[in-house]
């Protein structure tokens, strides 16, 4: 088995021995090869043209990097990940370096990959989970979804007219102008003191139910993820029945999968059903019950926080003690709470319900206990650590909210591929589609369906009962992917 840095320029592959620094201008193609790549859906797509019916091993640079860098983004980064920002920030290269010779580039980003690799913390989770995530996700990207074209298009139209509805009332209503910018978005929560909780278009997400405008800003932002995926839809796959997106293992600092072009993990519920099954194929959706929540009183050890999760509903709790109004979905509204929480936020918006908010998290005694000592621990390493490697470095020129968060939704993340592969090593007639937060949606052969729902079910929970032994009910249900209410958004 060889390792190859590829990349594609001027209508043309290029490979760059790792071991021996033989460069060839074409791809030494083999199943058993590994390939390390910036442009994984380029490569992706030469091997759906040379027919090729799997994928070898693919290491993909942007989630590589992701993962051993051990950085997030400030809460305006919205330019997208290359290349030479991140051998500029490696001091591989300079601010005025210029790409003169394929070979030598090659170099440059064998020279950063070893150099990453080299922080061993990661190595491990790495081999035993990041690889096989990869290999899952790059089939599925070469064998592509099936989506309903003629709902893409009605879809298309429809949320047009709806965009530019929500845009008329913030500015003639309102008075703000440019509504979809970030930087206007922005503008409004510093405007109204609040907290900004992992990113501005977080906090929108979590205080909509509370504030109109964010509300508004939140209805945008969602539209236009859609509205943009459609389009993208119908641009590039219009004369096609699949697309084929673009996934990324390692998308997000916690290590959750993220897919782009087109983003179907986000759509809203009423855009849901533009994926279908192929002939034969039935899709099947899973995810878990009261995850994160469950996550967070297994490792805090708060007692009265295991027993909420295994004798009663953790979400209901909060809901009951803290949420009084009866026009609202009290539980929903709960479960926004508890993100929250865990994002670090001080609750100073809930101006007229902070103290019992207060009240009712300083009762989990183990759990302050708990996130306190977290806090302490990473502030003198200037590392926020976890079990299961993916770690960050803090940035002391920042508030630093995001610690309790980070723990446990790198800790979901690695429960919930872990998962992923054993589904994918034991059962070949199960199929990923669309990785979710807590969930996952397959396509399974109809003939065999019931037998794979109680398969796929009873692999998530072990594997969840396997890393968190204190949740005794720990469960996953198999809902409704159409109907079943999965806001992707508001739960990263």
């Amino acid at each position: 088995m060889n390792k190859y840095i590829i990349c594609f320029s001027g209508n043309s592959w290029f490979s760059l021995d790792v071991d021996s620094n033989e460069f060839s201008e074409e791809i030494k193609y083999s199943y058993r090869n590994t390939y390390i790549t910036f442009q994984t859906s380029d490569f992706i797509r030469y091997l759906k043209s040379e027919n090729k019916k799997h994928v070898p091993s693919i290491i993909n640079l942007e989630s590589f990097d992701k993962q051993f860098s051990q950085s997030g983004k400030d809460i305006l980064d919205h330019t997208k990940w290359h290349i030479l920002k991140s051998l500029r920030r490696e001091n591989i290269i300079s601010q005025d370096y210029k790409i003169d010779h394929v070979k030598h580039f090659l170099i440059l980003i064998k020279d950063f990959y070893e150099k990453l690799f080299s922080n061993s913390d990661e190595i491990d989770r790495f081999d035993k989970i990041e690889i096989s995530i990869n290999k899952i996700i790059y089939e599925t990207q070469l064998l592509g979804i099936k989506v309903d074209q003629e709902k893409v298009k009605i879809r298309c139209k429809e949320l047009h007219f709806y965009l530019y509805e929500l845009k008329n009332t913030l500015q003639f209503d309102y008075n703000i102008f440019q509504p979809e910018y970030p930087e206007s978005q922005l503008k409004y929560l510093k405007s109204k003191n609040y907290r900004i909780l992992k990113s501005s278009r977080k906090t929108i997400s979590l205080l909509r139910n509370r504030d109109v405008i964010c509300n508004l800003f939140h209805e945008i932002n969602k539209t236009s993820q859609d509205l943009k995926s459609l389009i993208f839809i119908n641009a590039r796959y219009g004369g096609s029945e699949c697309v084929h997106p673009n996934y990324i293992g390692f998308g997000t600092i916690t290590s959750r999968i993220t897919i782009k072009e087109p983003s179907l993990q986000n759509l809203k519920k009423t855009n849901r059903d533009i994926i279908i099954p192929a002939t034969g194929k039935k899709l099947l959706y899973i995810d878990y019950s009261q995850y994160e929540a469950g996550i967070l009183a297994h490792f805090s050890n708060d007692e009265k926080l295991l027993t909420l999760y295994n004798e009663s509903d953790i979400y209901n709790d909060i809901a009951h003690n803290i949420i009084a109004e009866e026009n609202i979905d009290r539980r929903k509204e709960a479960k926004i709470l508890f993100y929250r929480y865990l994002y670090g936020d001080d609750f100073s918006s809930n101006v007229k319900n902070k103290k019992n908010i207060d009240k009712y998290f300083e009762a989990f005694t183990g759990l302050s206990e708990f996130k306190n000592q977290l806090i302490k621990k990473c502030n003198v390493s200037g590392i926020a650590e976890t079990p299961y490697g993916n770690y960050r470095k803090l940035n002391f020129d920042t508030e630093n909210v995001w610690i309790l968060s980070h723990y446990i939704q790198s800790i979901a993340s690695y429960i919930f591929k872990k998962a992923l592969i054993e589904v994918s090593d034991r059962i070949k007639q199960a199929r990923l589609l669309v990785p979710l937060h807590d969930g996952a949606l397959y396509e399974v052969d109809e003939y065999y369906y019931d037998n794979i729902e109680k398969e796929v079910k009873n692999i998530f929970i072990t594997v969840l009962k396997t890393e968190c032994p204190r949740l005794k009910n720990a469960n996953a249900e198999i809902k409704d992917f159409y109907s079943q209410i999965i806001d992707e958004d508001d739960l990263i």
